[in-house]
């Protein structure tokens, strides 16, 4: 077979893809790769696979795009069946032999499965795969199931050469979207298709580039190109004889195609916008007014508005659609039915709501108790909350899978947390229901669903027990008197089973050597002639079968381990997040095949040990399923955790061991995958203590931040996973927090932290102290106190820190209070902290005389006569701020309103220099007094005597003595962001490079920017330091020796000592012209040289004395223009002025 990966521009993602392809654990595919005239270094790197591996070819052409690319590899492909891999993606190592293995055993012309994406967030479902992938089927049709429309991509596709011949596909050249051109059509010529809910794909989510629909300069191509790719699809089904198709088709696209662009376009320009408007209105014309009657009200509201062209409308509805809380969003009931309560007006048929109140659903909890399974769950309408019990009322039954009848479940309904007011601290309703199943009648080899009926308000909607919590995942087998075992298991859909069986034998005992794993255990019942043990694996594939010795009533099998083990791995770094996501290594289910009658399933009993061992430098597992089969896991080198405890100071202690003894110091990694940093305890004699509550960090002694953390044990060689067996979570609750210790589904230790904010932070409690208490202390006296905010409770730095140690030293007769988000700020003694949002938060933002800030305060809070606030800012703007920006990511469509009030509120404005008072004021139109007076942050740079303050923060941060300190401190790219407010690291320096040509005498301190969550790589090596989550950067510079920036305002600071500086702009043209726009010539007056590439960087740092003397001119005339006030002093005028 032949897999077909076109390349362009992808160096960073390259190796990763093609190492999914050399370790497929289908060996025999050919690969051709196609440089479609990349303009980086992704030609070398496939041309050196190909050097090494026969299997890969590549292919050299000038740059024609994807379609050209893939038909120039169709043309040069010799296999029987085709596959396309993108570049950047990867295929999961079973991919190809389970698609092959599917349409070898069904004849059909293509087989489509399931997608999964990853990032640096980890590896989820494709939401908009996982409706198509629900269930497997065999040879199916789209014609017979109208899901298959919404399977666009032919990433995650098998197809017979012979079909893709005779039906003379190809993709279509110079357009974007080719997939659907070539997915849609294919479906409706293919005879059959094989559908997998098994992963055949995994889908990288490059991110930050979800924007660039709106954000590329090209970006109208783009819908022009999706616009016709639909419409292809339309005019191939009217053109064929298919017409129809065509109202399913067009349902299709306006409920889960364009929708993608729709929901941009008030973000998008004019020109987008125009360009959308006239597309759209031509294919809601095509399609006539009634399709719109059989999509959701929510995306039928939208077109309507379309249709008509009211954008302003649209845009409001977006914005309504993005902030409004699933309870408001639905009003009516009875005879007039329920409707979509949307701000604008329109018909009201628009807004009807039908199918869309479908059921929500939640199984809390299963349980075997006296014999009977116990399920434990909640379920509701969509938007209907259930607050009176007579509102819902639920009805179940056992359904059996294939013929038989069912059986009606009594169920008993009671309180549950909600699944309509889906916030963290959301309220109780009567949505909860407990029922019971006896599997004591239920026959061997059965299966078994449970439907549930929903009465609500006059609605009645039906489905399958459905969607587990992590702790209805754990339930182990029962065995019954009757010699069967009952288990329940959950489909790749997340649907309900109950599985009765005759188990065909029990494991008694197990050992490996000679490569050979030798199984031994008792028969249950008569085997029959030459009975076999199977192996199977769940992902699909060829089996694997051994003969079993039978001797009164024991048995034994000889399994040839050689022909179950993957031969390859990807050679790539183990603790990469392509390697988790491609989760190298197998899973083999064992069951037993009679001589006669049907297959079944190997057990293990409760009192047979866990089976460990090490073979081709890997982890074997020979373990029980909680189905209680037998299952040998092949996985990454593993540290098994054999306790965990809670000791009586808080402290939870981990005690385990790896497979194969650690060498030197090791230490239990606990890693934020909220925030993605981590804390470090040292693992001694297996064991390690985790101190939630306190532990010492760069930025002092502080809590493990809310959230969902995860562990990994940390050695010299890199990083091991941590597994666990639980069967109920540990839970410590403190003072002021909830800590709970967990597993996931792949028995991964997970340990969950709840916030400070206790029942203040309910919505409801949030939304009485915003209403009611704040006002009510707005009308008590001002008190002589001031409060600071440091970048929203994040950091004691800044501005804010230099007036307040300002007033210290005045004794002033103040009251000192400062606000800390989630504990994560050590302050000093002497300084009050506030939880952000704690009831205390209110109380100061109403009552303090003084506010002291360097971000912008909450949208509810508004100055009181006789209040100061000083927004300090956040130094001199190089890049444009304010109402100087056009389009905000994740900005609502009133931004500018919004800030304008912001900004209203302060009633001083601090300007670091005459020509920042000038950017500042056109900028941000504030009409208060602004303190031309210097940068107060900046006090410390000038300040005599600190020498000694330079030596404690050396020794703080382990820097060693005689090496020459680099510090690098990036800002953040508006368009690389995972979510608001959480950007990527776009980090382009070479570390490995700079670490061999540097590390003899330089160390590099990376300081990410407060918005960036990602992991630096290889951090804290003696070369490099993360130096993220130190408080206060102006204590940074004092101990750099040199600064590498890029667009930061650092550059602005820095220069206040002196000390040479170096711009790293890989993307000056892309950050200048199409992401944010500077306010001055920065080519022409950056005081350093602007670097292009690591190897530059290098050299500059190599020659910093020499680049500091070129650029001399240039730094003197900088620090002249942007830093004539910094004299030291700045502190002392801001005190003067605003606390005289």
């Amino acid at each position: 077979m032949s897999i077909i990966v076109p390349i362009y521009d992808v160096e960073p993602y390259l190796e990763a893809c093609l190492e999914s392809l050399v370790a497929q654990t289908w060996s025999d595919i050919e690969v051709v790769m196609v440089d479609d005239g990349s303009p980086d270094s992704s030609a070398e790197i496939a041309g050196a696979f190909a050097e090494r591996d026969a299997r890969f070819r590549l292919i050299r052409q000038e740059n024609g795009g994807l379609g050209t690319a893939r038909n120039t590899g169709i043309r040069h492909a010799t296999g029987d069946f085709l596959a396309f891999l993108d570049s950047d993606d990867m295929l999961p190592l079973t991919a190809v032999e389970t698609m092959v293995c599917s349409l070898e055993e069904s004849g059909s012309d293509l087989v489509t499965g399931n997608v999964l994406r990853f990032s640096g967030q980890g590896v989820r479902q494709s939401a908009m795969h996982k409706v198509i992938f629900a269930t497997s089927a065999r040879r199916t049709h789209v014609t017979g199931d109208e899901i298959l429309l919404k399977d666009r991509l032919v990433t995650n596709k098998l197809w017979r050469r012979s079909f893709w011949d005779e039906q003379g596909l190809s993709f279509p050249e110079g357009v974007l979207w080719e997939d659907i051109a070539v997915s849609l059509p294919a479906h409706f010529l293919a005879g059959a298709v094989d559908v997998l809910s098994t992963p055949v794909y995994l889908w990288r989510e490059r991110e930050g580039e979800s924007i660039s629909i709106t954000q590329n300069r090209g970006h109208v191509k783009g819908i022009e190109d999706r616009f016709a790719a639909v419409n292809s699809v339309r005019s191939f089904l009217a053109d064929t004889g298919r017409a129809e198709h065509l109202r399913a088709w067009d349902r299709m696209v306006l409920d889960s195609d364009l929708p993608n662009f729709l929901q941009v376009l008030d973000q998008a320009g004019e020109e987008f916008r125009s360009r959308f408007l006239d597309l759209a209105c031509a294919y809601l014309d095509q399609a006539g007014p009634k399709v719109l009657s059989l999509i959701p009200a929510q995306r039928r509201a939208k077109w309507a508005l379309v249709r008509e062209r009211r954008l302003d409308d649209l845009v409001q509805l977006l914005e309504w659609d993005r902030t409004v809380k699933p309870t408001a969003r639905v009003v009516g009931g009875g005879l007039r039915g329920y409707h979509l309560n949307v701000p604008v007006q329109v018909e009201r048929s628009t807004t009807r709501m039908r199918e869309e109140l479908d059921l929500r659903q939640r199984v809390d909890s299963l349980d075997w108790k006296d014999d009977r399974l116990v399920v434990e769950g909640r379920v509701s309408l969509r938007y209907l909350r259930p607050r009176r019990r007579m509102q819902q009322h639920v009805l179940a039954w056992l359904v059996p899978e294939g013929p038989g009848r069912r059986i009606r479940l009594p169920v008993t309904i009671r309180r549950g947390l909600s699944l309509v007011d889906t916030g963290p601290r959301r309220r109780k309703d009567w949505c909860g229901f407990r029922l019971a199943v006896d599997p004591a009648a239920l026959p061997a080899g059965s299966s078994w669903r449970i439907d549930l009926c929903v009465l609500s308000r006059g609605l009645v909607r039906r489905g399958g027990l459905a969607q587990p919590s992590p702790a209805a995942r754990r339930l182990e087998f029962t065995e019954r008197e009757s010699g069967t075992v009952a288990w329940t298991e959950w489909t790749p859909a997340e649907e309900f089973r109950l599985r009765v069986e005759r188990p065909g034998g029990w494991v008694t005992g197990h050992r490996v050597a000679e490569g050979r794993l030798r199984i031994s255990g008792r028969c249950d019942g008569d085997l029959g002639a030459a009975p076999a043990l199977r192996l199977t694996r769940p992902q699909g594939g060829r089996d694997r079968r051994y003969p079993m010795t039978v001797s009164d009533g024991a048995f034994e099998a000889v399994v040839d381990l050689d022909e179950v083990l993957s031969e390859r791995w990807p050679g790539l770094d183990p603790a990469s997040l392509e390697m988790s996501a491609l989760n190298p290594g197998a899973e083999w289910h064992f069951e037993v095949v009679p001589g006669e009658g049907r297959a079944r399933p190997l057990l293990v009993g409760r009192d047979v040990e866990r089976g460990l061992y090490r073979l081709r430098g890997r982890d074997v597992v020979l373990d029980r399923s909680q189905a209680g089969e037998l299952v040998l896991r092949e996985q990454r080198p593993t540290f098994y955790v054999e306790r965990v405890e809670w000791t009586d100071l808080g402290h939870l202690r981990v005690t385990g061991a790896p497979m194969r003894p650690i060498d030197g110091p090791a230490w239990l990694v606990v890693t934020s995958r909220n925030r993605l940093s981590e804390r470090l305890f040292p693992l001694v004699g297996g064991s390690a203590t985790v101190t939630p509550e306190g532990s010492d960090t760069l930025g002092g002694w502080l809590p493990l931040s809310a959230g969902t953390h995860g562990f990994a044990i940390r050695t010299d060689t890199g990083d091991m996973r941590v597994e666990f067996r639980l069967s109920a979570p540990l839970e410590h609750v403190s003072a002021t927090r909830t800590f709970t210790f967990d597993t996931d589904l792949m028995d991964e230790a997970v340990f969950t932290v709840s916030d400070d904010l206790r029942a203040s932070g309910r919505p409801k409690q949030q939304r009485l102290l915003r209403e009611d208490f704040y006002p009510a202390r707005c009308q008590e006296p001002l008190r002589p106190a001031v409060l600071f905010d440091s970048y929203g409770g994040r950091q004691f730095s800044d501005s804010p820190k230099a007036i307040y140690e300002e007033l210290v030293r005045r004794g002033a007769d103040l009251e000192f209070m400062w606000i800390v988000r989630d504990g994560q700020v050590e302050l000093p003694e002497g300084v009050t902290p506030i939880r952000r949002y704690g009831r205390e938060f209110f109380d100061a933002l109403a009552r303090c005389q003084y506010i002291v800030t360097n971000s912008h305060l909450p949208s509810w809070f508004e100055r009181r006569e006789g209040q100061t606030v000083l927004q300090t800012w956040r130094g001199t703007p190089l890049k444009r701020i304010g109402f100087d920006v056009e389009k905000v990511p994740f900005a609502r469509s009133d931004h500018h309103e919004r800030l304008a009030r912001a900004v209203a509120r302060w009633s001083h404005l601090i300007s670091p220099s005459p020509w920042c008072t000038s950017v500042l004021d056109d900028a941000l139109r504030f009409e208060g007094e602004i303190l031309e007076i210097g940068s107060p942050r900046d006090d410390l740079l000038r300040r005599a005597g600190v020498a000694a303050r330079t030596r404690e923060i050396r020794e703080r941060l382990g820097l060693p003595e005689g090496r020459k300190v680099v510090l690098y401190a990036p800002t953040w790219r508006d368009d690389k962001f995972y979510s608001k407010g959480r950007y990527r690291l776009d980090l382009r320096l070479d570390l490995q490079c700079m670490a061999e040509e540097l590390g003899e005498d330089h160390v590099l301190m990376i300081r990410k920017h407060p918005s960036v969550t990602d992991r630096l790589p290889r951090a804290g090596t003696d070369f490099l330091l993360d130096v993220s989550a130190y408080p206060d950067i102006q204590e940074l510079y004092l101990v750099a020796d040199m600064l590498i920036t890029d667009y930061s305002s650092a550059m602005f600071d820095f220069a206040v000592t002196g000390k040479p500086m170096f711009f790293f702009t890989y993307d000056l043209e892309r950050y200048r012209d199409e992401v944010r726009g500077f306010y001055f010539d920065f080519e022409a007056e950056a005081p350093g040289p602007l670097l292009r590439t690591t190897e530059e960087v290098v050299a500059a740092v190599r020659d910093a004395d020499e680049v500091r003397a070129k650029y001399r001119r240039l730094y003197d005339a900088f620090t002249a223009r942007f830093c004539p006030l910094e004299d030291g002093g700045a502190a002392a005028r801001a005190v003067d002025r605003i606390f005289r």
